[in-house]
Parts: C-alpha cells; sequence; structure tokens
C-alpha cells in the first residue's frame, strides 16, 4: 500500500475513534436522572380483577362482562396507543369489574363508592381500566437505573361511577331536599362534552403550585353530570337539620343522663356490701356525681335556646337579595354543633377565600343532575366515562397529561358514548 495511502486510512481511524470517544463520553456524561427519564418502557398486563358485592372473587358465574369487556378494550388500546414509544416508567395494566357492588350496612365501609353511586342515580355495579407507572430513578446519585417498587401515578378509565376517584368528598354524608348532595372541584373547563376538573397542591420543596390530579368527564349528551346546590337550597335544609339535631340530641343526652343515674345506684348498691362503706363516703360519691351531672344537664337544657337562635340566624339569611340565595357555595356546615355564633360564622365565610390565590383548588357543592343517567340500562351500558391522571409529582406524569388533553386525544373514548360523533377507534393492539 502506498504511503500516501496509508497515511489517509491512519488518519481516518483516528478520526472516528476520535467521533466514537466523544460519543460514548456524551452517553456517559448524562446524569442518571437524564438516563431514567429516557429509558424505553416495557408493558406488563396483570390480572383482572372481580368483586362481587363485598368479596372478591375470580369471576362469578352470574355476572356476563362480555358488554363491558368491549368497552374496556377500547380504552386499553387507547391508552397503549398513546403510550407507544414511551419513556420513564414501566407500564402494568389490569382491568377492575365492581359488580352489583352495593355496600350492606352490615358489611362494613370495604368500598362505599358502589353504594353511593347507587343510592345518587340507582346503578349498580361499575368498571375501569387502569395503566399504573413504576417509575425509573436513580439512587443516592449512582448511575444505576431502579423501578419503582409501588406504583404512585396511573391513568384509570372509569366507567359509569364519578364517585370512584378523588373527584367527589363528602359523599354519602349530606342531603339536600331529599337528594345525596356533596363537594366536588369545580370544573376548569369545557370542550364540547368533555369536562376537565383539575386539583391543585403546592411542592413543599419548591413552594411550587402543580396538578396533582387530573379529572377529565367524557359525557353522553349536553346534559351537565352535576347540578349546583343554591344558598338557599342549602339554608332551608338547614332549618329542618337545626331541629332534627337538636332533639336528637336532646334524646341522646337524656338517655345518656338517665343511664349514668341508674349505673350509679347500682354501683352503690353494691359498695354498701363491701366492707370499707360509710355514709360519709357514700354523701361524698353522690356529691362528685351529682356535680358531674350538673354539666350534662346544662348541655341539655342549652340545646333548645342554641336551636332556636340559630334558627334565627338562618331565617334572617334567608331574606337576602335573589342574586345572593341562587349562588352556590363551596362547604357544608363544618360545626358539631349548631349555635348562633357558629351558623353566623358559616354564612359570613360563604363569600370569603382563604385560598393562597387562584392556583388552588376551588369546591362546589352539588348533587347528580337526575336528568343525566337513566337507571333503566344495565352497569354495562356505558353513560359516562371518568378519566382519572394521578400525577403526583412525578416528571412523566407530565409528559402523559400532554398527551391525554391534547385536541382530539379522547376521540377514541368520546366514541364509545356518542357513536358517530367523533373519529372511529384505532386499530386494536396486540397484548
Amino acid at each position: 500500500m502506498k504511503k500516501g495511502v496509508m497515511l489517509a486510512v491512519f488518519r481516518f481511524s483516528l478520526l472516528f475513534a476520535v467521533f466514537y470517544l466523544l460519543i460514548v463520553q456524551a452517553g456517559f456524561s448524562q446524569d442518571c436522572k437524564t438516563q431514567a427519564a429516557n429509558k424505553p418502557s416495557s408493558l406488563v398486563r396483570s390480572q383482572d380483577s372481580y368483586f362481587d358485592f363485598v368479596f372478591y372473587t375470580n369471576k362469578p358465574a352470574k355476572w356476563n362482562v362480555s358488554k363491558m369487556k368491549s368497552q374496556l378494550s377500547i380504552a386499553e388500546n387507547w391508552i397503549k396507543n398513546k403510550l407507544t414509544g414511551f419513556t420513564g416508567a414501566k407500564l402494568d395494566y389490569n382491568n377492575t369489574y365492581w359488580l352489583d357492588f352495593v355496600v350492606s350496612k352490615n358489611s362494613g365501609d370495604i368500598n362505599s363508592n358502589g353504594d353511593f353511586f347507587h343510592a345518587a342515580t340507582g346503578i349498580k355495579g361499575y368498571y375501569e381500566g387502569k395503566m399504573r407507572f413504576f417509575a425509573y430513578y436513580c439512587y443516592d446519585n449512582s448511575n444505576i437505573i431502579y423501578t419503582e417498587g409501588e406504583s404512585g401515578s396511573f391513568v384509570n378509565v372509569i366507567f359509569n361511577n364519578v364517585f370512584a376517584a378523588g373527584l367527589t368528598t363528602e359523599r354519602g354524608v349530606h342531603t339536600i331536599n331529599g337528594k345525596p348532595a356533596f363537594k366536588t372541584i369545580q370544573k376548569k373547563r369545557s370542550e364540547g362534552r368533555i369536562d376537565f376538573y383539575e386539583q391543585r397542591t403546592q411542592d413543599n420543596a419548591t413552594a411550587k403550585m402543580y396538578t396533582y390530579n387530573d379529572y377529565i368527564l367524557i359525557r353522553n349528551s349536553d346534559k351537565p353530570v352535576f347540578i349546583s346546590i343554591t344558598r338557599k337550597e342549602y339554608l332551608e335544609q338547614m332549618l329542618k337539620d337545626v331541629d332534627t339535631f337538636g332533639a336528637k340530641d336532646a334524646k341522646m343526652l337524656t338517655e345518656m343522663y338517665n343511664q349514668n343515674v341508674k349505673r350509679f345506684e347500682e354501683e352503690m348498691k353494691a359498695y354498701k356490701l363491701d366492707k370499707n362503706y360509710t355514709p360519709e363516703k357514700e354523701a361524698k360519691r353522690r356529691k362528685w356525681f351529682e356535680e358531674d351531672q350538673e354539666k350534662l344537664k346544662l348541655t341539655i337544657s342549652k340545646i333548645n335556646p342554641d336551636t332556636e337562635a340559630s334558627k334565627k340566624v338562618i331565617l334572617e339569611y334567608l331574606q337576602k337579595p335573589t342574586e345572593w340565595l341562587s349562588r352556590s357555595f363551596k362547604n357544608f356546615y363544618p360545626f358539631s354543633t349548631y349555635t348562633a355564633k357558629g351558623v353566623r360564622q358559616f354564612l359570613e365565610n360563604l363569600d370569603r377565600s382563604f385560598l393562597n390565590g387562584e392556583e388552588e383548588t376551588q369546591y362546589e357543592i352539588v348533587s347528580i343532575n337526575p336528568a343525566y343517567f337513566t337507571n333503566k340500562l344495565g352497569a354495562d351500558v356505558p353513560q359516562l366515562i371518568m378519566v382519572h391522571l394521578q400525577n403526583s409529582n412525578y416528571a412523566h406524569m407530565v409528559k402523559v397529561a400532554g398527551l391525554i388533553k391534547q385536541p382530539g386525544a379522547l376521540t377514541p373514548l368520546e366514541a364509545i358514548l356518542n357513536p358517530g360523533k367523533s373519529t372511529a377507534p384505532s386499530a386494536p393492539l396486540a397484548n
């Protein structure tokens, strides 16, 4: 080989080696956190779960879940398609069927979401598909990438239940004009038949606000899912509650007083048989007991005056202008007893904000719109879909939220509820 050619080959080899070393160095220079964020996802398909009443079961024979499965298959393919090429977390998907799930009074609060929804709508059972994210992360500044052992983030697609996630609170407690009432996050915005809700919170380390949970409701009609309770409605209910509470409290405390007296007299009978008994000691015990019971009698005597004073304040506020009475509100009466002071404090604070700016989560008191759900349809017939994104403060969930909230991203789910009004679902994916 000629000397010139050999020299050219040597130079090329040297340049290639330098270029290769630069690439390798660049790869190693990436911090572990960046490498974890860019690590491709792997997908696991976990076993589906079935719950019949309060018991876990492999699959109740009496239930035909074929229709539910077809809807969940669309949801599964939808989220898999959205996460094609995803990085930063391992993926794990499964479905859960809450079949005929109504909690009896004696069964305990194992899962009352189905019970609350049945009470509000007459619909038994619901079903959901969940994609969990097990984050890739680095520990103690090492270059080793670990996989999170327990999922703290997920995308959950829930069919026919608005209580199966944190969108609503204080459910199953309050009734207003015969309707189950509860607290919900205020709607952020709507796009056609899609409603967006955000639960905001503050990062303790940076003091910055971020969206901890996203909730997206996909409706099958233009009717709203929730109806705001007005102040007038709640004030009228409070008038009833004050009377009911006062009567129940008076009865309970009176029974307690009578039981205390009966128990004490039985103790005194037994004490008189004690070798250490003296009339003087008995008199002291009776004095202590009576002093203690006087406090209870005083509490009982205050119930009726407190009830009447509370009602007077409520009636005063019912004379407010129609504009004020027709507004919504964000909290139920928070105190354990009704007093004029407590009621006035609650009503005076209805228009005061104790939040740290508009970035905080806003709430309102609502009921289920009775015109929205059709209780004659079975639980397998989808009437509403809720997409819940539990973001926590994971970096990979910022990417997920961006994918799901982009225009048209929810089209396959919309098509389940509104056939022909949105783009047809994409082709099924292989598991």
